[in-house]
């Protein structure tokens, strides 16, 4: 508990503390990475809320509107029956390309003819994923009746089960880009080490890099969250990292007039 509360400290210290880089630096231990993932695992929140919203506007604009127009289909003894003029083709909002094709008959359209993600046939369903083409045969199917209500309870019940579990993988990206980007900058905090003159270990660059990354994280969720943005930002929250990396190994280098060297080296 009193490692957690030191490490949201150091969250509001970041952003003006020459104190807690000097700490960061003499007294803390391991890589830092540690204190990074428990800084991602809140401002992930904000983005997993995001894409939350992302989803269920997905599920109201598009899974609802082909639900919408899906005529009435069963399939008896493996085979597909509808009542509807065919071809049938359904378009997913804003887009001329067919993305469900519904053809029972005898002779069913060509492929050439009909580029579609989804099309059913009388006997089979065709799944095109980006190239990758399954067929999915009604053979084993006896009886069974399209029924709306349960397609749209069942992509309710889908969308509530990805929403939350859309936070574990958000995490796991986010962490492994900003290790590495934490990687990286600790040795370009080699070059300011040297310009300073101050003699630090990796291990330190890298442990105080991980806590200097903390104002870019949180003012770029902060942005994200407020949907600020603009194309320079990148470059905006590069060079924010690149000044707080700066300043940390310039408090490290004045911490050196009160502390042996031997301190910052053995850490």
């Amino acid at each position: 508990m009193l490692y957690l509360l030191r490490c949201w400290q150091a969250v509001y210290h970041s952003f003006f503390s020459r104190h807690l880089y000097q700490e960061v630096g003499r007294q803390w231990q391991g890589t830092g990475l540690g204190y990074l993932f428990l800084l991602l695992c809140v401002t992930t929140i904000p983005m997993t809320i995001q894409v939350a919203t992302l989803l269920d506007t997905m599920k109201n604009t598009y899974i609802q509107h082909v639900i919408e127009r899906l005529p009435d289909l069963r399939i008896e003894q493996g085979q597909l029956q509808t009542e509807v003029e065919q071809p049938f083709v359904i378009q997913l909002p804003d887009d001329d390309e067919p993305f469900l094709v519904i053809d029972t008959r005898q002779s069913p359209a060509s492929a050439a003819e009909f580029v579609a993600p989804v099309v059913l046939q009388a006997d089979r369903m065709i799944i095109d994923n980006q190239g990758e083409v399954r067929s999915y045969p009604f053979e084993n199917i006896e009886h069974f009746q399209l029924d709306k209500a349960e397609l749209y309870a069942w992509s309710d019940k889908l969308i509530a089960i990805v929403k939350p579990l859309a936070y574990l993988p958000l995490l796991g990206g986010e962490f492994i880009y900003r290790a590495l980007q934490a990687v990286i900058y600790a040795v370009g905090g080699l070059v300011f080490a040297a310009w300073l003159k101050v003699r630090l270990p990796y291990g330190v660059l890298l442990r105080v890099t991980c806590v200097a990354l903390t104002p870019g994280i949180v003012l770029g969720t902060l942005l994200a969250w407020l949907g600020i943005s603009f194309g320079l930002l990148g470059m905006v929250l590069f060079l924010l990292s690149q000044g707080y990396l700066f300043f940390a190994i310039q408090s490290l280098a004045q911490g050196q007039d009160r502390t042996p060297p031997e301190d910052i080296l053995e850490v």
